[in-house]
């Protein structure tokens, strides 16, 4: 039997009728009604019911909306929002200076939010976020339940059939699941959103885009079961409430719109299965990638054909998912397009980079990629998208680079762990009679809101591992930065903590580390913790010498070599630095605690040059940032804010994407 004419309810006589009422994301109502007294009460209702759930999803995007523009105003109204040195007479004609009672105000407030909400729970269940982003998510779950159930008629009608003695049964189901599939088409542009690089959330929030992974990973979950229902509440309706069966149903279910939302149900109930981290463990990171990209797309198209009348969300998810796309490519070409020359015109150029190997002591692999290029300019903190042609075009994964020798950003290094996938096949290029392997690399980016706050005169930087490529670079930015641009402006107080397995690892940036300590002595203090190592442990030095020096005896200090030197590689080659402001500590078997680590630095502070609030910087395991936002979390104190004490008053930026 053929499926109805688009937009008629088989439920409604259209023959019969003299006008029809447009609705909105529905077709439109016959009047007037010529069915049974029940059926009609029903019909009346059901509109009733579509209506107001129409009004429910713009009321959502005018919640989300207004939230938007209020966190737009705080930020402009924040007496910190700018990220430049401010000289004394523009604090003072801004009212901020450190007595102002709105900037006490201010930070008594921000230090009592991170005190409760920066903090993780519930860690088995969410992962590593904080607790304003399960606070969030909360939200989020409640306004969609209290809108799913309220504006619904909470009754029954039993209609008879025409030349049939069994009845239907007509009930809010279809209607409430008509709702709650307005709400998954609603929020299908959100968790689109959520899930980009060129995020306009990040524009007005401030929010790097990767910390929006979890908010986009929970409501496309939202979204899940939200179709289920949907998909389950409609079978039960022409599977069962609606006779005679099994013809309503067979009718029902060979209709082209039916079809294509059976489809789309297996393609979300797809991506919400291989998004599971198990199974992403199971079947491998880029498997996901490249699947979850492809079912996405096919998951929008045919959402559209299930119901063309609420079409405008699956039209503006494309449009996010396609402007996304289209200024990576932008982003990209702008990097790599150079012109050749007059004859040959414009063509694109990959930067050229050298790798550099290290054994980490522990079985893996690091690598150290060097290339010189350049544009685009980018701060400390921010991170590129790397692909390596030789080894694949479809891959692309995020970095944080430091500029070389700490002295320019034209010169890009990468410290990379070496995992699964196709960075595990970095080590295993050729290699050069110099004894370092070459490869081409694509860029895009850069990536990252600014995070280093220049108002803040005491920075903290802390780092695990490979995370010090994050870490290194804003420590010396921050050294080479007044907080004010005052002549009588006071030196700023930075601390650089680098928690590594092996002492052999600080061969990964030994020339930067160098450069840190040299060129910031009077304000800089290196603190570095090697967790698997005794302290009885001896060195190979820089001549290759079988016996050198004990760590507490003298050795030589760390020699910094340019990017162009094509010395042979030193894989089994380090040192142990020596320097006043640096401090060395042997854990054998254990890593430092992050609690004693912030309360060392916050309690310092009083009696340091610089006083005032407290930054904190961090990037490295999983483990490290829950410890470190506790740790934060538990240095604030609203109360001492807002008595003038602005040490209490301490921020942390965690990078999430530990590489």
């Amino acid at each position: 039997m053929t499926s109805p004419p688009a937009g008629r309810r088989h439920i409604q006589d259209h023959d019969a009728a003299e006008s029809s009422v447009p609705h909105w994301g529905y077709p439109s109502r016959v009047v007037p009604c010529v069915n049974d007294p029940g059926s009609c009460a029903y019909l009346d209702a059901v509109y009733w019911m579509h209506d107001v759930s129409m009004l429910y999803t713009f009321i959502m995007w005018a919640v989300i909306g207004g939230l938007l523009f209020i966190i737009l105003a705080f930020r402009v109204a924040n007496p910190r929002n700018s990220r430049r040195p401010r000289s004394k007479a523009e604090l003072e004609s801004q009212n901020v200076t450190k007595g102002s009672s709105f900037s006490r105000a201010w930070g008594a407030i921000s230090a009592w939010t991170r005190r409760y909400l920066l903090p993780e729970s519930l860690v088995y269940f969410f992962g590593h976020v904080t607790r304003l982003q399960i606070v969030i998510l909360c939200a989020m779950l409640v306004y969609l339940l209290i809108f799913t159930l309220v504006g619904t008629v909470y009754k029954s009608w039993v209609t008879p059939i025409e030349d049939s003695p069994k009845f239907n049964t007509r009930t809010p189901l279809g209607a409430v699941g008509n709702r709650v599939g307005a709400f998954a088409y609603a929020l299908t542009p959100l968790t689109v959103a959520l899930s980009t690089r060129e995020n306009i959330l990040s524009l007005i929030t401030g929010v790097p885009y990767q910390h929006f992974n979890f908010l986009h990973r929970w409501t496309g979950r939202i979204i899940f079961i939200q179709s289920a229902f949907h998909t389950i509440a409609w079978t039960i309706v022409q599977a069962k409430l609606y006779q005679p069966q099994p013809q309503v149903y067979n009718e029902f279910i060979v209709q082209v719109y039916i079809v294509m939302g059976i489809i789309a149900q297996i393609l979300i109930t797809f991506l919400y299965i291989f998004s599971i981290k198990r199974v992403i463990r199971w079947t491998g990171h880029e498997f996901f990638r490249k699947t979850h990209y492809v079912a996405g797309i096919l998951y929008l198209g045919f959402c559209w054909g299930h119901w063309t009348k609420l079409a405008c969300w699956m039209i503006a998810s494309i449009g996010i998912v396609f402007l996304d796309r289209g200024c990576r490519l932008l982003r990209t070409l702008a990097i790599h397009l150079k012109l050749k020359d007059e004859s040959k015109g414009i063509g694109f150029k990959a930067a050229e980079s050298k790798i550099t190997s290290f054994d980490d002591g522990d079985g893996g692999i690091v690598v150290r990629l060097e290339f010189a290029h350049q544009r685009p300019p980018w701060r400390a903190g921010q991170h590129f998208f790397l692909c390596f042609p030789e080894l694949t075009v479809w891959q692309s994964h995020p970095f944080t680079p430091f500029p070389s020798q700490l002295q320019s950003d034209a010169r890009h290094t990468y410290i990379i762990r070496c995992l699964k996938g196709e960075t595990s096949r970095l080590p295993l290029l050729p290699q050069n009679a110099s004894g370092f392997a070459n490869t081409p690399v694509i860029l895009t980016g850069p990536y990252g809101t600014p995070i280093l706050d220049n108002t803040t005169p005491n920075i903290l930087a802390i780092a695990g591992g490979t995370g010090i490529s994050f870490a290194l670079p804003l420590a010396a930015a921050a050294a080479a930065t007044p907080t004010t641009a005052t002549d009588d402006a006071p030196v700023r107080r930075v601390e650089l903590i680098w928690v590594i397995r092996r002492a052999r690892n600080i061969e990964w940036i030994q020339d930067e580390l160098n450069v840190l300590l040299h060129s910031h002595q009077k304000n800089v203090t290196v603190r570095i913790f090697i967790s698997r190592e005794p302290h009885t442990l001896t060195f190979n030095t820089f001549d290759d010498s079988k016996q050198s020096p004990s760590p507490s005896s003298s050795s030589p200090p760390i020699s910094a070599s340019p990017i162009g030197d094509e010395k042979v590689a030193r894989p089994l080659s380090y040192v142990m630095p020596q320097h006043p402001n640096l401090h060395v500590s042997w854990l054998e078997d254990h890593h430092p605690d992050m609690g004693e680590i912030v309360q060392e630095f916050v309690g310092s502070g009083s009696s340091s040059v610089a006083g005032g609030r407290v930054q904190v910087l961090g990037s490295g395991p999983a483990g490290m940032g829950r410890d470190l936002r506790a740790a934060v979390a538990a240095a604030n104190d609203g109360g001492k804010v807002w008595r003038g004490e602005e040490g209490f008053d301490v921020d942390l930026y965690w990078d999430n994407r530990y590489m």
